[in-house]
């Protein structure tokens, strides 16, 4: 079948076009001068700071136990440092060159690790740019040597199983005290976060706690003991990261707690209980957050064979009436309901690390009983007046309305689409389609995630593109509101990023070849990059208006999103969208990186300035590709 009929499918495409900003030529000029002198100063200002020795100046301490003081909040008031909230683009640059202009590779800090987090996706002219091949393409339209193109991130955060501090199982077991424990959680159950993520029920997890807290010879302790320690430490945890308030009673150091959690975890992964599977899905998250996911990989085999031996794949809650129900205890239907929205956030997040990864799914669609909770559209509708319901909620037997409603972080059919996503085009089978078929496959994607967004209620429906006049034009609405809609549409262009730039994969010949198929490559081209630019001006909306709560959603979602323009830079680089695409990226280092840090845990600082360095690197060799084809430019004449 000839690609030629799903030509008429371009809306997204025709959109970007109408709308697309066009530059002149003096104007393109004028920016690239701009940035040629941003460049020139700060390999001045870095040629004054060597020290006389001629070494060069180091990005990172080289002690493992030197804290980094500059990139922790130093004020009483929770404002981070002022280097931190107000850097300029000059900064921004110094902060990822050496002395001679080139990015740092000097990042063999103890306590990170490389991680690659660019996703199976990314492709030109069929070479994938994680590879060799891939790094010699970047080299050679930059004029930079192979080893500086690095694209992965340093992730500080808690360690792999084989990395664990060295605890003893005493030492791991020991709690907060049960007051502070109490005080942390019935703030948490009390807040909305708590509904965006709903790992723990209140009325079950009490349970928990007794357990946890039961005397307990500390010589054997047994495997239920364990497991409700750890559970606790989890809970803990998740609790002060989705503190969105900054006003958690009682501060902990939540990777602390973390740590202890995956060690205690590590001497229990044989145990199918609720306790175990809680714990899991809770670091699971928390790899999620920092956008480790190889780390929320490695425990997903864990939680998917515990959700599916509680049966959280097949069971559905029954109904609150009728005569049945009478017969039924209600601590164990409570139980089932409860693994059951714990089986759709095994769910949603096995199609997030399937695409952030390429691993092949485990809940398969076939082999799980996908009928949607019966109240999972009740979220559009009461979570704009949900914090000021949870204020008033005097109710701590956790049976309120609220309390029981299934709010996931996501939504459930655009979890579907992902698993097709998948399957289509970045399995082992998809990998064997020819360009042809490719790019009806993502045609065909594109019209069913189109057909998505328009089921969505129009006040949380995703726009097709986010500007930055539109970013900025939003009525008034509360936090939970805002964070729930931009989500969503952070969501949608996600995905279109991820279909669009697969397209990519496509030899040359595609790209050359008939009108028909090179329009429709072309027209994916233009889709993904107004997907990412809308990303990455969503990401600048929320910085400015929720803050440090944005935390989750950068590390989610800007790496995809600045890759995707960096590629494009580099493959047209006298392009006059080019300029305005390298000041995004630049914009968006910069609001990254200036975000207030009090509530954010010393990892989670040390994420959110690698990501903004990653965005200033980018920005450099985009820069350098803009630099060589200016210079080739002129030889021609």
């Amino acid at each position: 079948m000839s690609p030629k009929k799903s030509r008429p499918q371009k809306k997204a495409c025709d959109v970007c076009y109408r709308r697309k900003r066009e530059a002149t030529k003096e104007a393109a000029e004028q920016r690239i001068d701009r940035l040629e002198r941003t460049l020139t100063r700060t390999e001045t200002t870095d040629e004054q700071n060597v020290p006389s020795s001629g070494e060069p100046v180091a990005l990172v301490s080289p002690e493992a136990n030197s804290p980094r003081i500059s990139r922790r909040p130093c004020s009483s008031n929770g404002e981070s440092t002022a280097s931190a909230r107000s850097t300029s683009p000059a900064a921004c640059v110094q902060a990822s060159t050496t002395p001679s202009g080139h990015p740092t590779s000097d990042r063999s800090r103890k306590d990170t690790t490389l991680v690659n987090q660019l996703g199976p996706n990314w492709f030109f002219n069929g070479i994938p740019i994680s590879s060799e091949g891939g790094h010699q393409w970047i080299s050679s339209r930059t004029d930079q040597p192979a080893e500086w193109i690095e694209l992965s991130i340093p992730i500080n955060t808690s360690p792999p199983l084989s990395k664990l501090p060295p605890y003893s199982l005493q030492e791991a077991c020991e709690l907060p005290d049960k007051d502070s424990t109490r005080k942390i959680l019935n703030f948490f159950f009390r807040s909305s976060p708590r509904l965006m993520f709903p790992v723990l029920d209140e009325v079950l997890f009490e349970s928990t706690i007794e357990t946890a807290y039961a005397p307990s010879d500390k010589a054997a302790y047994s495997p239920s003991q364990i497991a409700a320690r750890s559970c606790v430490f989890s809970a803990l945890s998740i609790a002060s990261h989705l503190d969105m308030s900054g006003q958690m009673p009682v501060s902990l150091d939540a990777d602390t707690c973390a740590d202890k959690a995956h060690y205690l975890l590590t001497h229990i992964t044989g145990d199918g209980s609720l306790e175990t599977l809680q714990t899991a899905i809770m670091l699971q998250l928390r790899y999620a957050f920092h956008a480790h996911w190889q780390g929320a990989a490695l425990l997903h085999s864990i939680t998917c064979r515990i959700v599916c031996s509680l049966q959280g794949h097949t069971c559905q809650p029954s109904k609150s009436s009728g005569v049945q129900s009478a017969y039924l205890e209600p601590e164990r239907e409570r139980e089932k309901s409860h693994v059951r929205l714990l089986f759709w956030l095994c769910y949603m997040l096995d199609k997030d690390i399937s695409l952030r990864t390429g691993n092949p799914p485990l809940l398969i669609d076939e082999y799980c009983d996908l009928t949607p909770p019966n109240n999972h559209l009740d979220s559009y509708t009461y979570v704009s007046t949900q914090d000021r319901l949870f204020e008033n909620d005097d109710d701590r037997s956790g049976n309120s309305t609220l309390g029981s409603t299934a709010h996931l972080p996501g939504d459930i059919y655009l979890c579907h689409l992902k698993e097709k996503v998948y399957r289509l085009l970045l399995s082992a089978r998809a990998l064997k389609d020819n360009d042809n078929q490719l790019v009806l496959n993502i045609r065909q994607l594109d019209n069913e995630v189109e057909h998505w967004r328009l089921s969505i209620p129009i006040n949380f429906r995703p726009a097709l593109f986010v500007s930055q006049n539109s970013a900025s034009n939003i009525s008034d609405e509360d936090i939970p509101h805002t964070i729930r809609r931009i989500a969503l549409q952070l969501e949608y262009h996600h995905l279109m990023t991820v279909i669009h730039t697969t397209v990519r994969r496509c030899t040359a010949e595609a790209s050359d070849g008939t009108r028909d198929l090179h329009d429709v490559v072309h027209s994916s081209f233009d889709i993904s990059l107004m997907a990412s630019r809308s990303t990455l001006w969503c990401l600048r909306y929320l910085i400015g208006t929720i803050a440090d709560q944005a935390f989750r959603l950068i590390t989610f979602y800007s790496i995809p999103a600045a890759l995707s323009l960096f590629l494009n830079i580099v493959i047209h680089p006298i392009d006059p969208q080019v300029q305005l695409d390298l000041e995004l990226l630049m914009s968006a280092a910069n609001s990254i990186r200036s975000i207030p840090m009090s509530t954010l845990t010393g990892n989670e600082i040390d994420l959110i300035h690698h990501i903004g360095d990653f965005a200033v690197r980018l920005v450099w060799l985009g820069s350098c590709a803009v630099m060589k084809a200016k210079r080739q430019k002129e030889k021609q004449g």
